[in-house]
């Protein structure tokens, strides 16, 4: 039994079973991840009993780092598998000025031992955006950079005068047009447009084209250049009963530990400058991957001394 389990035959079709599984996962996979499955639980276990077979099998005649290697393989599977099946994460949803400590998963709640505040969200842009006027008019088409008070003509005789860009369009009571936040979620442009002696001013939106409602003899468009969005920033503040307050800046690759929890930015809302979403987890399991790791690295440091 002990040598059939420890077959190098055995080992080299899990090994292919699990490449297959990990390029399924990353080219084709759309549904939910195959790591939870239960059919590549069993590939894993199986493939920790191989190595864990093979050690025992030649455990009298096996070198240190023979032995070393292979414990540390098993363990890392071991450490893996502790990982998915204990490790904890939610979801933390913030509003600028408010103390949260419920973090929420699909089925449950959980109150966590200290609370996070937003003090304020900010995105960060490769560069900075640019709001572009088209114009097509008789089969031709003209670009213009959007700065408030320029003014276009164009070849049909009307103009087009800027008269205010909003990076993000919002109205309060009395149809007061505000920018809602510095960040170009809902980009505007209102022209004053003269034509046939008459001028008119309207507002153009980049997310809704031809919205402005009315006919003109020309088509005006507004849009965005250089409006990607590099990464985006919450700068928080921790309070506890129990441990320090922290004040800290979380961003997309920089996650923020404390204690055993680590916090990830996670998402925000385009809608609104004074919200994020963050994603707690704590991992039960790292340190068995982490003393997986000393033990086959150390094995290998042994043979290579040989």
């Amino acid at each position: 039994m002990l040598k059939a389990l420890s077959s190098l035959r055995l080992f080299f079709f899990i090994c292919a079973l699990l490449a297959a599984a990990f390029i399924y996962q990353t080219l084709f996979n759309r549904g939910l991840p195959i790591y939870g499955t239960a059919w590549f639980a069993v590939l894993g276990i199986t493939l920790a009993v191989n190595i864990a077979a093979c050690t025992l099998r030649r455990l009298n005649k096996a070198s240190l780092h023979f032995i070393l290697m292979h414990a540390g393989l098993v363990i890392i599977i071991a450490g893996a598998f502790a990982t998915r099946y204990y490790r904890f994460e939610a979801q933390l949803p913030l509003h600028a000025g408010a103390a949260e400590d419920l973090a929420h998963t699909e089925t449950a709640a959980y109150k966590l031992p200290f609370a996070v505040e937003l003090k304020s969200f900010r995105l960060e842009y490769y560069a900075e955006p640019q709001g572009l006027i088209t114009v097509e008019e008789n089969g031709r088409s003209q670009s213009f950079a959007a700065k408030e008070g320029a003014v276009f003509s164009l070849a049909g005789g009307a103009k087009l005068k800027v008269l205010r860009v909003v990076r993000d369009f919002g109205l309060k009571a009395g149809n007061e047009v505000v920018e809602k936040s510095p960040y170009w979620n809902n980009p505007a442009v209102r022209l004053e447009i003269a034509l046939a002696g008459k001028k008119q001013a309207l507002w153009f939106f980049s997310n809704f084209p031809g919205m402005h409602g009315v006919d003109l003899p020309f088509r005006v468009a507004y849009s965005l250049e250089h409006a990607e969005i590099k990464n985006y920033y919450s700068t928080v503040k921790i309070l506890s009963e129990t441990g320090p307050e922290v004040n800290a800046e979380i961003g997309v690759n920089k996650p923020l530990k404390y204690g055993a929890y680590t916090l990830y930015q996670t998402s925000y809302d385009p809608s609104d400058a004074e919200y994020t979403l963050l994603t707690i987890t704590m991992d039960r399991g790292v340190w068995v991957v982490y003393l997986g790791f000393a033990l086959f690295l150390t094995g290998i440091l042994l043979w290579l001394r040989k």
